[in-house]
């Protein structure tokens, strides 16, 4: 099998070709494996002379990061192979990302919540028993080593721009179904994951991040039990409608998510949830439900600040999207 594709190649009328070298002819089918913000089929691609190969269209986005779903024969199921990354209109990452900054220190939270895991980050310099703000992270370990989370914070407080702030970096196992509107998930964050942080170390506020169903998630638990956040950054947040995605039905937890989605959408206890950011790419499948959740909590008086970006449903587009609502957030709950 080849470990990595050809790189891309823009065409003239604005598609770009993908590749993946395959001279003997192994594989029985590739398919494309990207966010290519279009609710139409990941397509397949052909084999000619050695190589499979695809024209794709592009939305106008930043950046696209892709891989092959390549079938076998004689393997029990698809594998992954690596595509690359296709940048685009002059992307460049946010400039803190290149600056040079302390590491911080990351220790396991032990934990009795059945399928969930902690880890606490704290930022170099901050004792351990100084009291800080807390930000909540569903996914927090991507969001650690593939967004740079803690480096941010600590450009953050380097700068005097945010009090230094430590991270509950969660897992959920499943995650489809603790982060698909659960209510037991929601309980236990409340009863006995924050808790359990705040003997470790002494919190002054607290601040929930998530993306995709982990945004969701921080929706949930906030609505379930007001108060649990003070602030919230939800990020191309899986906030399903009947209208707007259609396409999601077969999610196990639709029941679920649409019915807190339009519980938000129709109470009026909306009005008291906190100050929020919405970040979404303009081309995810997920715009029009956060545009529709965004243009809820504006309405109703929510502190409410709606960013798309050039990006899609990336670790990468998430961390290019954390600044600067991450930052007021964390201003505004301390």
């Amino acid at each position: 099998m080849s470990a990595h594709a050809d790189d891309p190649e823009v065409l003239p009328d604005g598609r770009v070709l993908l590749r993946l070298p395959d001279p003997a002819h192994r594989h029985q089918r590739v398919r494309l494996l990207a966010g290519l913000g279009t609710l139409d089929p990941r397509p397949d691609l052909s084999w000619s002379d050695g190589v499979w190969s695809v024209r794709a269209a592009l939305p106008p986005v930043d950046r696209v990061e892709y891989a092959f779903e390549v079938t076998t024969a004689g393997q029990p199921a698809p594998a992954v192979v690596p595509g690359g990354v296709l940048e685009r209109h002059g992307y460049a990452p946010p400039a803190w990302c290149g600056r040079e900054v302390p590491d911080g220190a990351v220790a396991p939270l032990p934990l009795d919540v059945a399928g969930v895991t902690a880890r606490l980050w704290s930022p170099a310099g901050l004792d351990g028993a100084a009291a800080a703000p807390l930000l909540v992270v569903h996914g927090g370990p991507d969001y650690l080593e593939h967004a740079a989370l803690g480096r941010y914070l600590s450009v953050l407080a380097a700068d005097g721009e945010a009090p230094p702030t430590r991270v509950l970096a969660l897992t959920a196992d499943p995650r489809d179904r603790l982060y698909g509107a659960c209510d037991e998930y929601a309980q236990a964050l409340v009863a006995a994951v924050l808790p359990r942080a705040n003997e470790h170390a002494p919190t002054t506020a607290v601040v929930g991040l998530g993306a995709s169903l982990g945004a969701l998630a921080v929706l949930h638990a906030e609505w379930r039990h007001p108060g649990t956040f003070g602030a919230m950054l939800l990020q191309s947040g899986a906030f399903f409608t009947p209208a707007t995605d259609p396409q999601e039905r077969g999610f196990p937890a639709w029941d679920a998510v649409t019915g807190l989605v339009a519980e938000v959408g129709e109470d009026d206890r909306a009005a008291d949830l906190p100050p929020t950011v919405v970040t979404c790419g303009a081309h995810e499948e997920n715009a029009a439900n956060n545009r529709l959740l965004a243009r809820r909590l504006a309405e109703v008086g929510v502190a409410t600040t709606h960013a798309e970006t050039g990006g899609l449903h990336t670790m990468r587009a998430w961390r290019d999207a954390l600044h600067p609502g991450l930052r007021d957030l964390l201003v505004a709950a301390a």
